[in-house]
């Protein structure tokens, strides 16, 4: 007996697939096999934690099925997120997973993670240097937009500034103390991810025009942005990683450029100063240049940063936190020589309309290719 898991996508356990059901029922007959079909209905939620509990849950159900009948023939079917759980249960539950005889992705991203290298360096030093520059710079610029005399509001001003530094300086320690147990981080990294599935009889289908590959896409695009802003702060970090005391000497020297800088009431004072003390002038453009650059990288790392961990938040893949700390890869397909079966939208006698996302437990292509894929592998155990 031939027996079809079905698993929803997150937010969607009111999913009704009739085409998909019976398309799986005629290729079940069509290789001389009875068949069932169970459909899990897990929380849907869009949290990896979710999706891992669907994963044991998913484990339960198959070793229920196979204690009332041990020739049972399962076969597994995914979508979007569903397929993630599926992904989970083939990694947790190996023993029993090898006991399948299939699992179908419909619209499922991979996702790949590992660990950004010097993490915690890199979220440190930009933080560093923006809550300085933000703290000298706030009193100065808060006069120059909403007017008032400078001396008179000092004793206010740089209280407050360096209040939001504190408030800003003790987000950034709690997160780096959450990075503290590194190997922890680590393995739960790796739990969440999906892109490393053991062997088995796969099949991959998507649609094109596939809304949620086209919003994974653009997080690829930060995910590779993030990549290459790390590889500038390398070269701003490399030599606070070189050793103890040249690490502190090169923190102290960035310090005095930034205190050197920010430590003037207005650019007339600070000109009257280099004038006096007759400092060259490429030598302020070259401090000038050095500082902006220092500011701009560390904005954008921050920034990007901040959109990678609150991306991989809003998917569900893993704490805000863990974010900052790990690269991303989201891919069509898992790690190996695997294969995906892209259908042509336009090949739709039934004029599908809706979110081309959920075309692929719908679109008669598909369905077609999930029964070949159904007869082939209920053939060959046939014959076994």
């Amino acid at each position: 007996m031939a027996t079809f898991i079905l698993v929803h996508g997150t937010w969607a356990k009111a999913s009704h697939w009739p085409a998909l059901r019976d398309g799986l029922a005629l290729a079940a007959s069509a290789a001389g096999e009875r068949y069932r079909l169970e459909e899990l209905k897990w929380s849907g939620k869009n949290r990896a934690s979710a999706r891992l509990t669907a994963a044991t849950e998913i484990c339960s159900l198959v070793q229920t099925i196979q204690s009332a009948s041990r020739d049972e023939r399962i076969f597994i079917i995914g979508h979007s997120h569903g397929g993630s759980a599926i992904a989970y249960f083939l990694k947790e539950y190996q023993s029993v997973a090898n006991t399948l005889s299939g699992c179908a992705f419909l619209s499922t991203p991979f996702i790949a993670i590992r660990p950004r290298v010097h993490a915690a360096l890199q979220f440190y030093v930009p933080s560093f240097l923006l809550l300085y520059a933000f703290s000298a710079f706030f009193p100065y610029q808060f006069i120059q937009l909403f007017g008032g005399d400078y001396l008179s509001n000092a004793l206010w001003l740089y209280p407050s500034s360096f209040g939001l530094a504190a408030a800003f300086g003790l987000f950034v320690y709690f997160t780096i103390r959450k990075f503290g147990n590194f190997e922890k981080l680590v393995t739960e990294a790796h739990q969440r991810q999906t892109a490393d599935l053991p062997p088995g009889n796969y099949l991959f289908l998507r649609c094109s025009g596939d809304e949620a590959a086209a919003g994974l896409s653009a997080v690829q695009s930060i995910a590779w942005l993030s990549m290459k802003v790390s590889q500038l702060l390398q070269l701003i970090i490399r030599p606070a990683l070189s050793g103890t005391w040249k690490g502190a000497a090169y923190f102290t020297f960035l310090g005095l450029i930034l205190t050197w800088w920010t430590s003037f009431v207005s650019p007339a004072d600070r000109d009257m100063t280099i004038r006096a003390l007759g400092i060259p002038y490429w030598l302020v453009l070259t401090l000038w240049i050095a500082y902006c650059s220092l500011i701009a990288a560390s904005v954008a790392a921050l920034l990007i940063f901040l959109v990678q961990a609150l991306t991989s938040m809003a998917f569900g893949w893993m704490e805000f936190s863990i974010g900052f700390f790990v690269e991303l890869a989201i891919e069509p397909l898992p790690f190996g020589p695997h294969s995906m079966v892209h259908i042509d939208w336009s090949a739709d006698p039934l004029r599908l309309e809706g979110i081309t996302h959920s075309w692929t437990y719908a679109h008669p292509v598909a369905i077609r290719y999930l029964q070949d894929w159904v007869k082939t592998a209920l053939l060959r155990n046939g014959n076994s």
